[in-house]
């Protein structure tokens, strides 16, 4: 009886764990600001595109971009950073790769780490906020895990059904945390500028 106690909790546990990993269907997926036309592709590649109203002139708003990136991307949640020299005058380019995580229970993480490029353009008045290049190395603690690009999991062609009626349970998680890490990026750099 005592060798078997510590069995039955572990099989218990993982039960458990393994229910919360496959519950139904997210009520999340069928929200507006996901669904068909909410990740855009200009020539094949996924690129979100924020135009911000700021106050200044462009150098200006260069300036509090640069405090607003030293300031996040030392969080945490960020693996690393490189910030480039633009050859375009009036741009900033960041590439970062941090941990976008689905869900963080007792006994279950899952999460995956995103590559993406951020660049930040300014002019008088405005700034560009351009995120690109989107990779993603998903369950990399089993077998070395998976790697692929926002093109071939994000798109409306790869995270729907082929009706474009509902969107897949595993890109489709992908596509919520990209869209919401985008419109969280873009909500702190507006707040910056202004």
């Amino acid at each position: 009886m005592k060798k078997i106690l510590p069995l039955l909790i572990m099989l218990l546990t993982s039960t458990i764990a393994s229910a919360q990993l496959f519950k139904g269907r997210n009520a999340t997926f069928d929200k507006p600001e996901y669904q068909i036309g909410a990740v855009p592709v200009k020539s094949g590649k996924v690129v979100f595109e924020e135009n911000i109203t700021a106050k200044g002139n462009a150098q200006d708003i260069l300036g509090k971009a640069q405090q607003w990136i030293n300031k996040r991307f030392a969080q945490p949640e960020i693996i690393k950073y490189k910030q480039y020299d633009s050859e375009k005058p009036g741009t900033i380019t960041v590439k970062s790769e941090e941990y976008i995580t689905f869900t963080n229970k007792k006994f279950v993480l899952d999460r995956t780490r995103i590559t993406y490029y951020l660049d930040i353009t300014a002019q008088d008045g405005s700034c560009t906020m351009k995120m690109h290049r989107i990779t993603y190395w998903y369950d990399e603690e089993y077998k070395g895990g998976e790697h692929f690009t926002a093109e071939e999991y994000i798109t409306d062609d790869e995270a729907f059904n082929k009706k474009k009626t509902k969107m897949l349970k595993k890109p489709g998680k992908f596509r919520v945390k990209t869209i919401d890490l985008k419109n969280d990026l873009a909500k702190q750099l507006k707040d910056a500028l202004n």
